[in-house]
């Protein structure tokens, strides 16, 4: 009996021990828990609502810069230098990680030695407000590993260890505060576009916002603009960005050739403002890249050279290159006059025919009707090769007239005046100048009015 009782007070004796050693450790760990549940809170540097930031305040090695948020637009509203056009994804991406940054540790309460030790005697400092509150990051060396950044807060006087990925994203220079698009305006907001080259103009377009379309000068009035082109370069432009900034100089114009340029751009805006951009083709990589000049902003930006091609462009390359003359089932009589042929034609297309020298040819018949189209298309579309908008030809001696009577009543006449040698030919519509010159290829050679009319003379047997 006694050795019994010996034994249950021995277990209940061992019961306690190990009570108390658990409750000893549970009590380790929630301390412990506790702590680091303090720490990680503690390394919590911002918990701010990214969208409510209306006010960004910026000091670095550059200068100073305070950018505000103006109709959901960053804008810069005071800066050292120059102003500029804000890049918008530099601003809302530091917003972005400043909102939620965290630190992976820190090293203890900021003192003079610490901030001489990790650089934070001179910081980067960027602040952040809602119009309220105000919150301010300071940033200075990088870690001899470069995975982090030393920092502090105005709130927290520690010195912590900040991601490089989440510092470099709030990190900016003046050349990444400026916007590196190509323009700053959206494609909706362009009304005209100019280029310039050798100081004369090239081309000048503009948007004519009551009829919704694109014009070129009233002496180009004659053409028809392609507004599928221009709408094309307009697409371009505010789609391009720069593939890299240059740092400022002011020397830059002459530095990159901006003193006699390849050409002058002008985009004109909505809003009444306008941007110049100077373009040269500089350097042993010039058939690679161009360096361009915002004129505004006193900026260099680099560019892939076949970006640019509407540099190069002239107004042929904006207006409709075929055009139509006649329509061959509007169309009741026509006569072509030429050196090589000189023939009347009767034409009923919706019935079905057509009649030359008391033929009739059936056009209902599939091949005739194709060597029928052939020959008319020759000559009632032209193929613009170039404009001469300012040229004064004669209508004087024509290689070849086409004269059309259409089913209302109405007539029209086309003549093709040699431009001398190089094959071309002036354009005349109803006794008036067009502007455009095209090849009189269709004139001679195998392909020739008179080469198709042959062949239609063979298989419709006209005599």
């Amino acid at each position: 009996m006694k050795k019994a009782i010996i034994a249950v007070v021995a277990l209940l004796a061992a019961a306690g021990i190990s009570i108390g050693a658990f409750l000893a450790v549970k009590s380790k760990s929630e301390t412990e828990t506790k702590n680091n549940e303090t720490s990680l809170a503690d390394n919590v540097l911002f918990d701010i609502d990214s969208a409510s930031i209306n006010k960004v305040e910026i000091t670095n090695s550059d200068g100073s810069y305070t950018i505000e948020l103006e109709d959901e637009k960053w804008v810069l509203t005071e800066n050292t230098g120059t102003s500029f056009d804000v890049n918008q994804v530099t601003v809302q991406g530091l917003c972005t990680f400043i909102s939620s940054l965290t630190a992976d540790t820190n090293y203890g309460e900021l003192t003079e030695e610490n901030k001489t030790t990790y650089g934070l005697d001179d910081p980067y400092t960027v602040t952040v407000s809602d119009g309220k509150d105000s919150h301010t990051l300071y940033i200075g060396s990088k870690s001899p590993t470069g995975e982090y950044y030393y920092g502090y807060t105005a709130e927290k006087e520690k010195v912590y260890a900040i991601r490089s990925v989440d510092a470099n994203s709030i990190l900016t220079t003046r050349l990444s505060l400026k916007d590196n698009n190509f323009i700053p305006y959206k494609d909706t907001e362009i009304i005209g576009l100019e280029l310039v080259r050798d100081g004369m103009q090239v081309y000048e377009l503009n948007y004519d916002t009551e009829n919704h379309i694109w014009k070129l000068p009233d002496k180009y009035e004659m053409l028809t603009v392609d507004q599928t082109k221009v709408s094309n370069v307009v697409t371009l432009i505010t789609r391009l960005s720069a593939e890299e900034m240059l740092p400022e100089n002011d020397d830059d114009i002459t530095t990159y050739g901006f003193d006699k340029p390849t050409a002058e751009f002008v985009v004109k805006s909505s809003d009444g403002t306008s941007k110049t951009l100077l373009f040269s083709r500089y350097g042993q990589n010039a058939d690679t890249y161009t360096h361009v000049y915002n004129q505004e902003a006193k900026q260099v930006e680099v560019y892939f050279a076949s970006d640019l091609d509407f540099i190069d462009k002239r107004p042929i390359d904006f207006v409709m290159k075929t055009v139509e003359c006649a329509d061959m089932y509007t169309v009741s009589e026509f006569e072509i006059i030429s050196e090589a042929v000189n023939e009347k034609f009767t034409v009923n297309a919706s019935e079905g025919w057509a009649e030359c020298r008391g033929t009739r040819i059936d056009l209902t018949n599939a091949e005739l009707n194709g060597y029928f189209e052939n020959f008319f298309d020759l000559f009632a579309y032209i193929s613009i090769v170039d404009i001469g908008v300012d040229m004064q030809p004669e209508l004087k001696d024509p290689m070849f007239t086409a004269k059309y009577v259409n089913s209302d009543g109405s007539s029209s006449q086309v003549d093709f005046v040699s431009a001398g040698s190089g094959g071309l030919c002036f354009v005349f519509v109803d006794g008036e100048y067009t502007g455009t010159l095209t090849s009189n290829q269709f004139i001679y050679g195998n392909d020739s009015v008179s080469a198709a009319f042959e062949l239609l003379c063979r298989q419709a047997n006209i005599k």
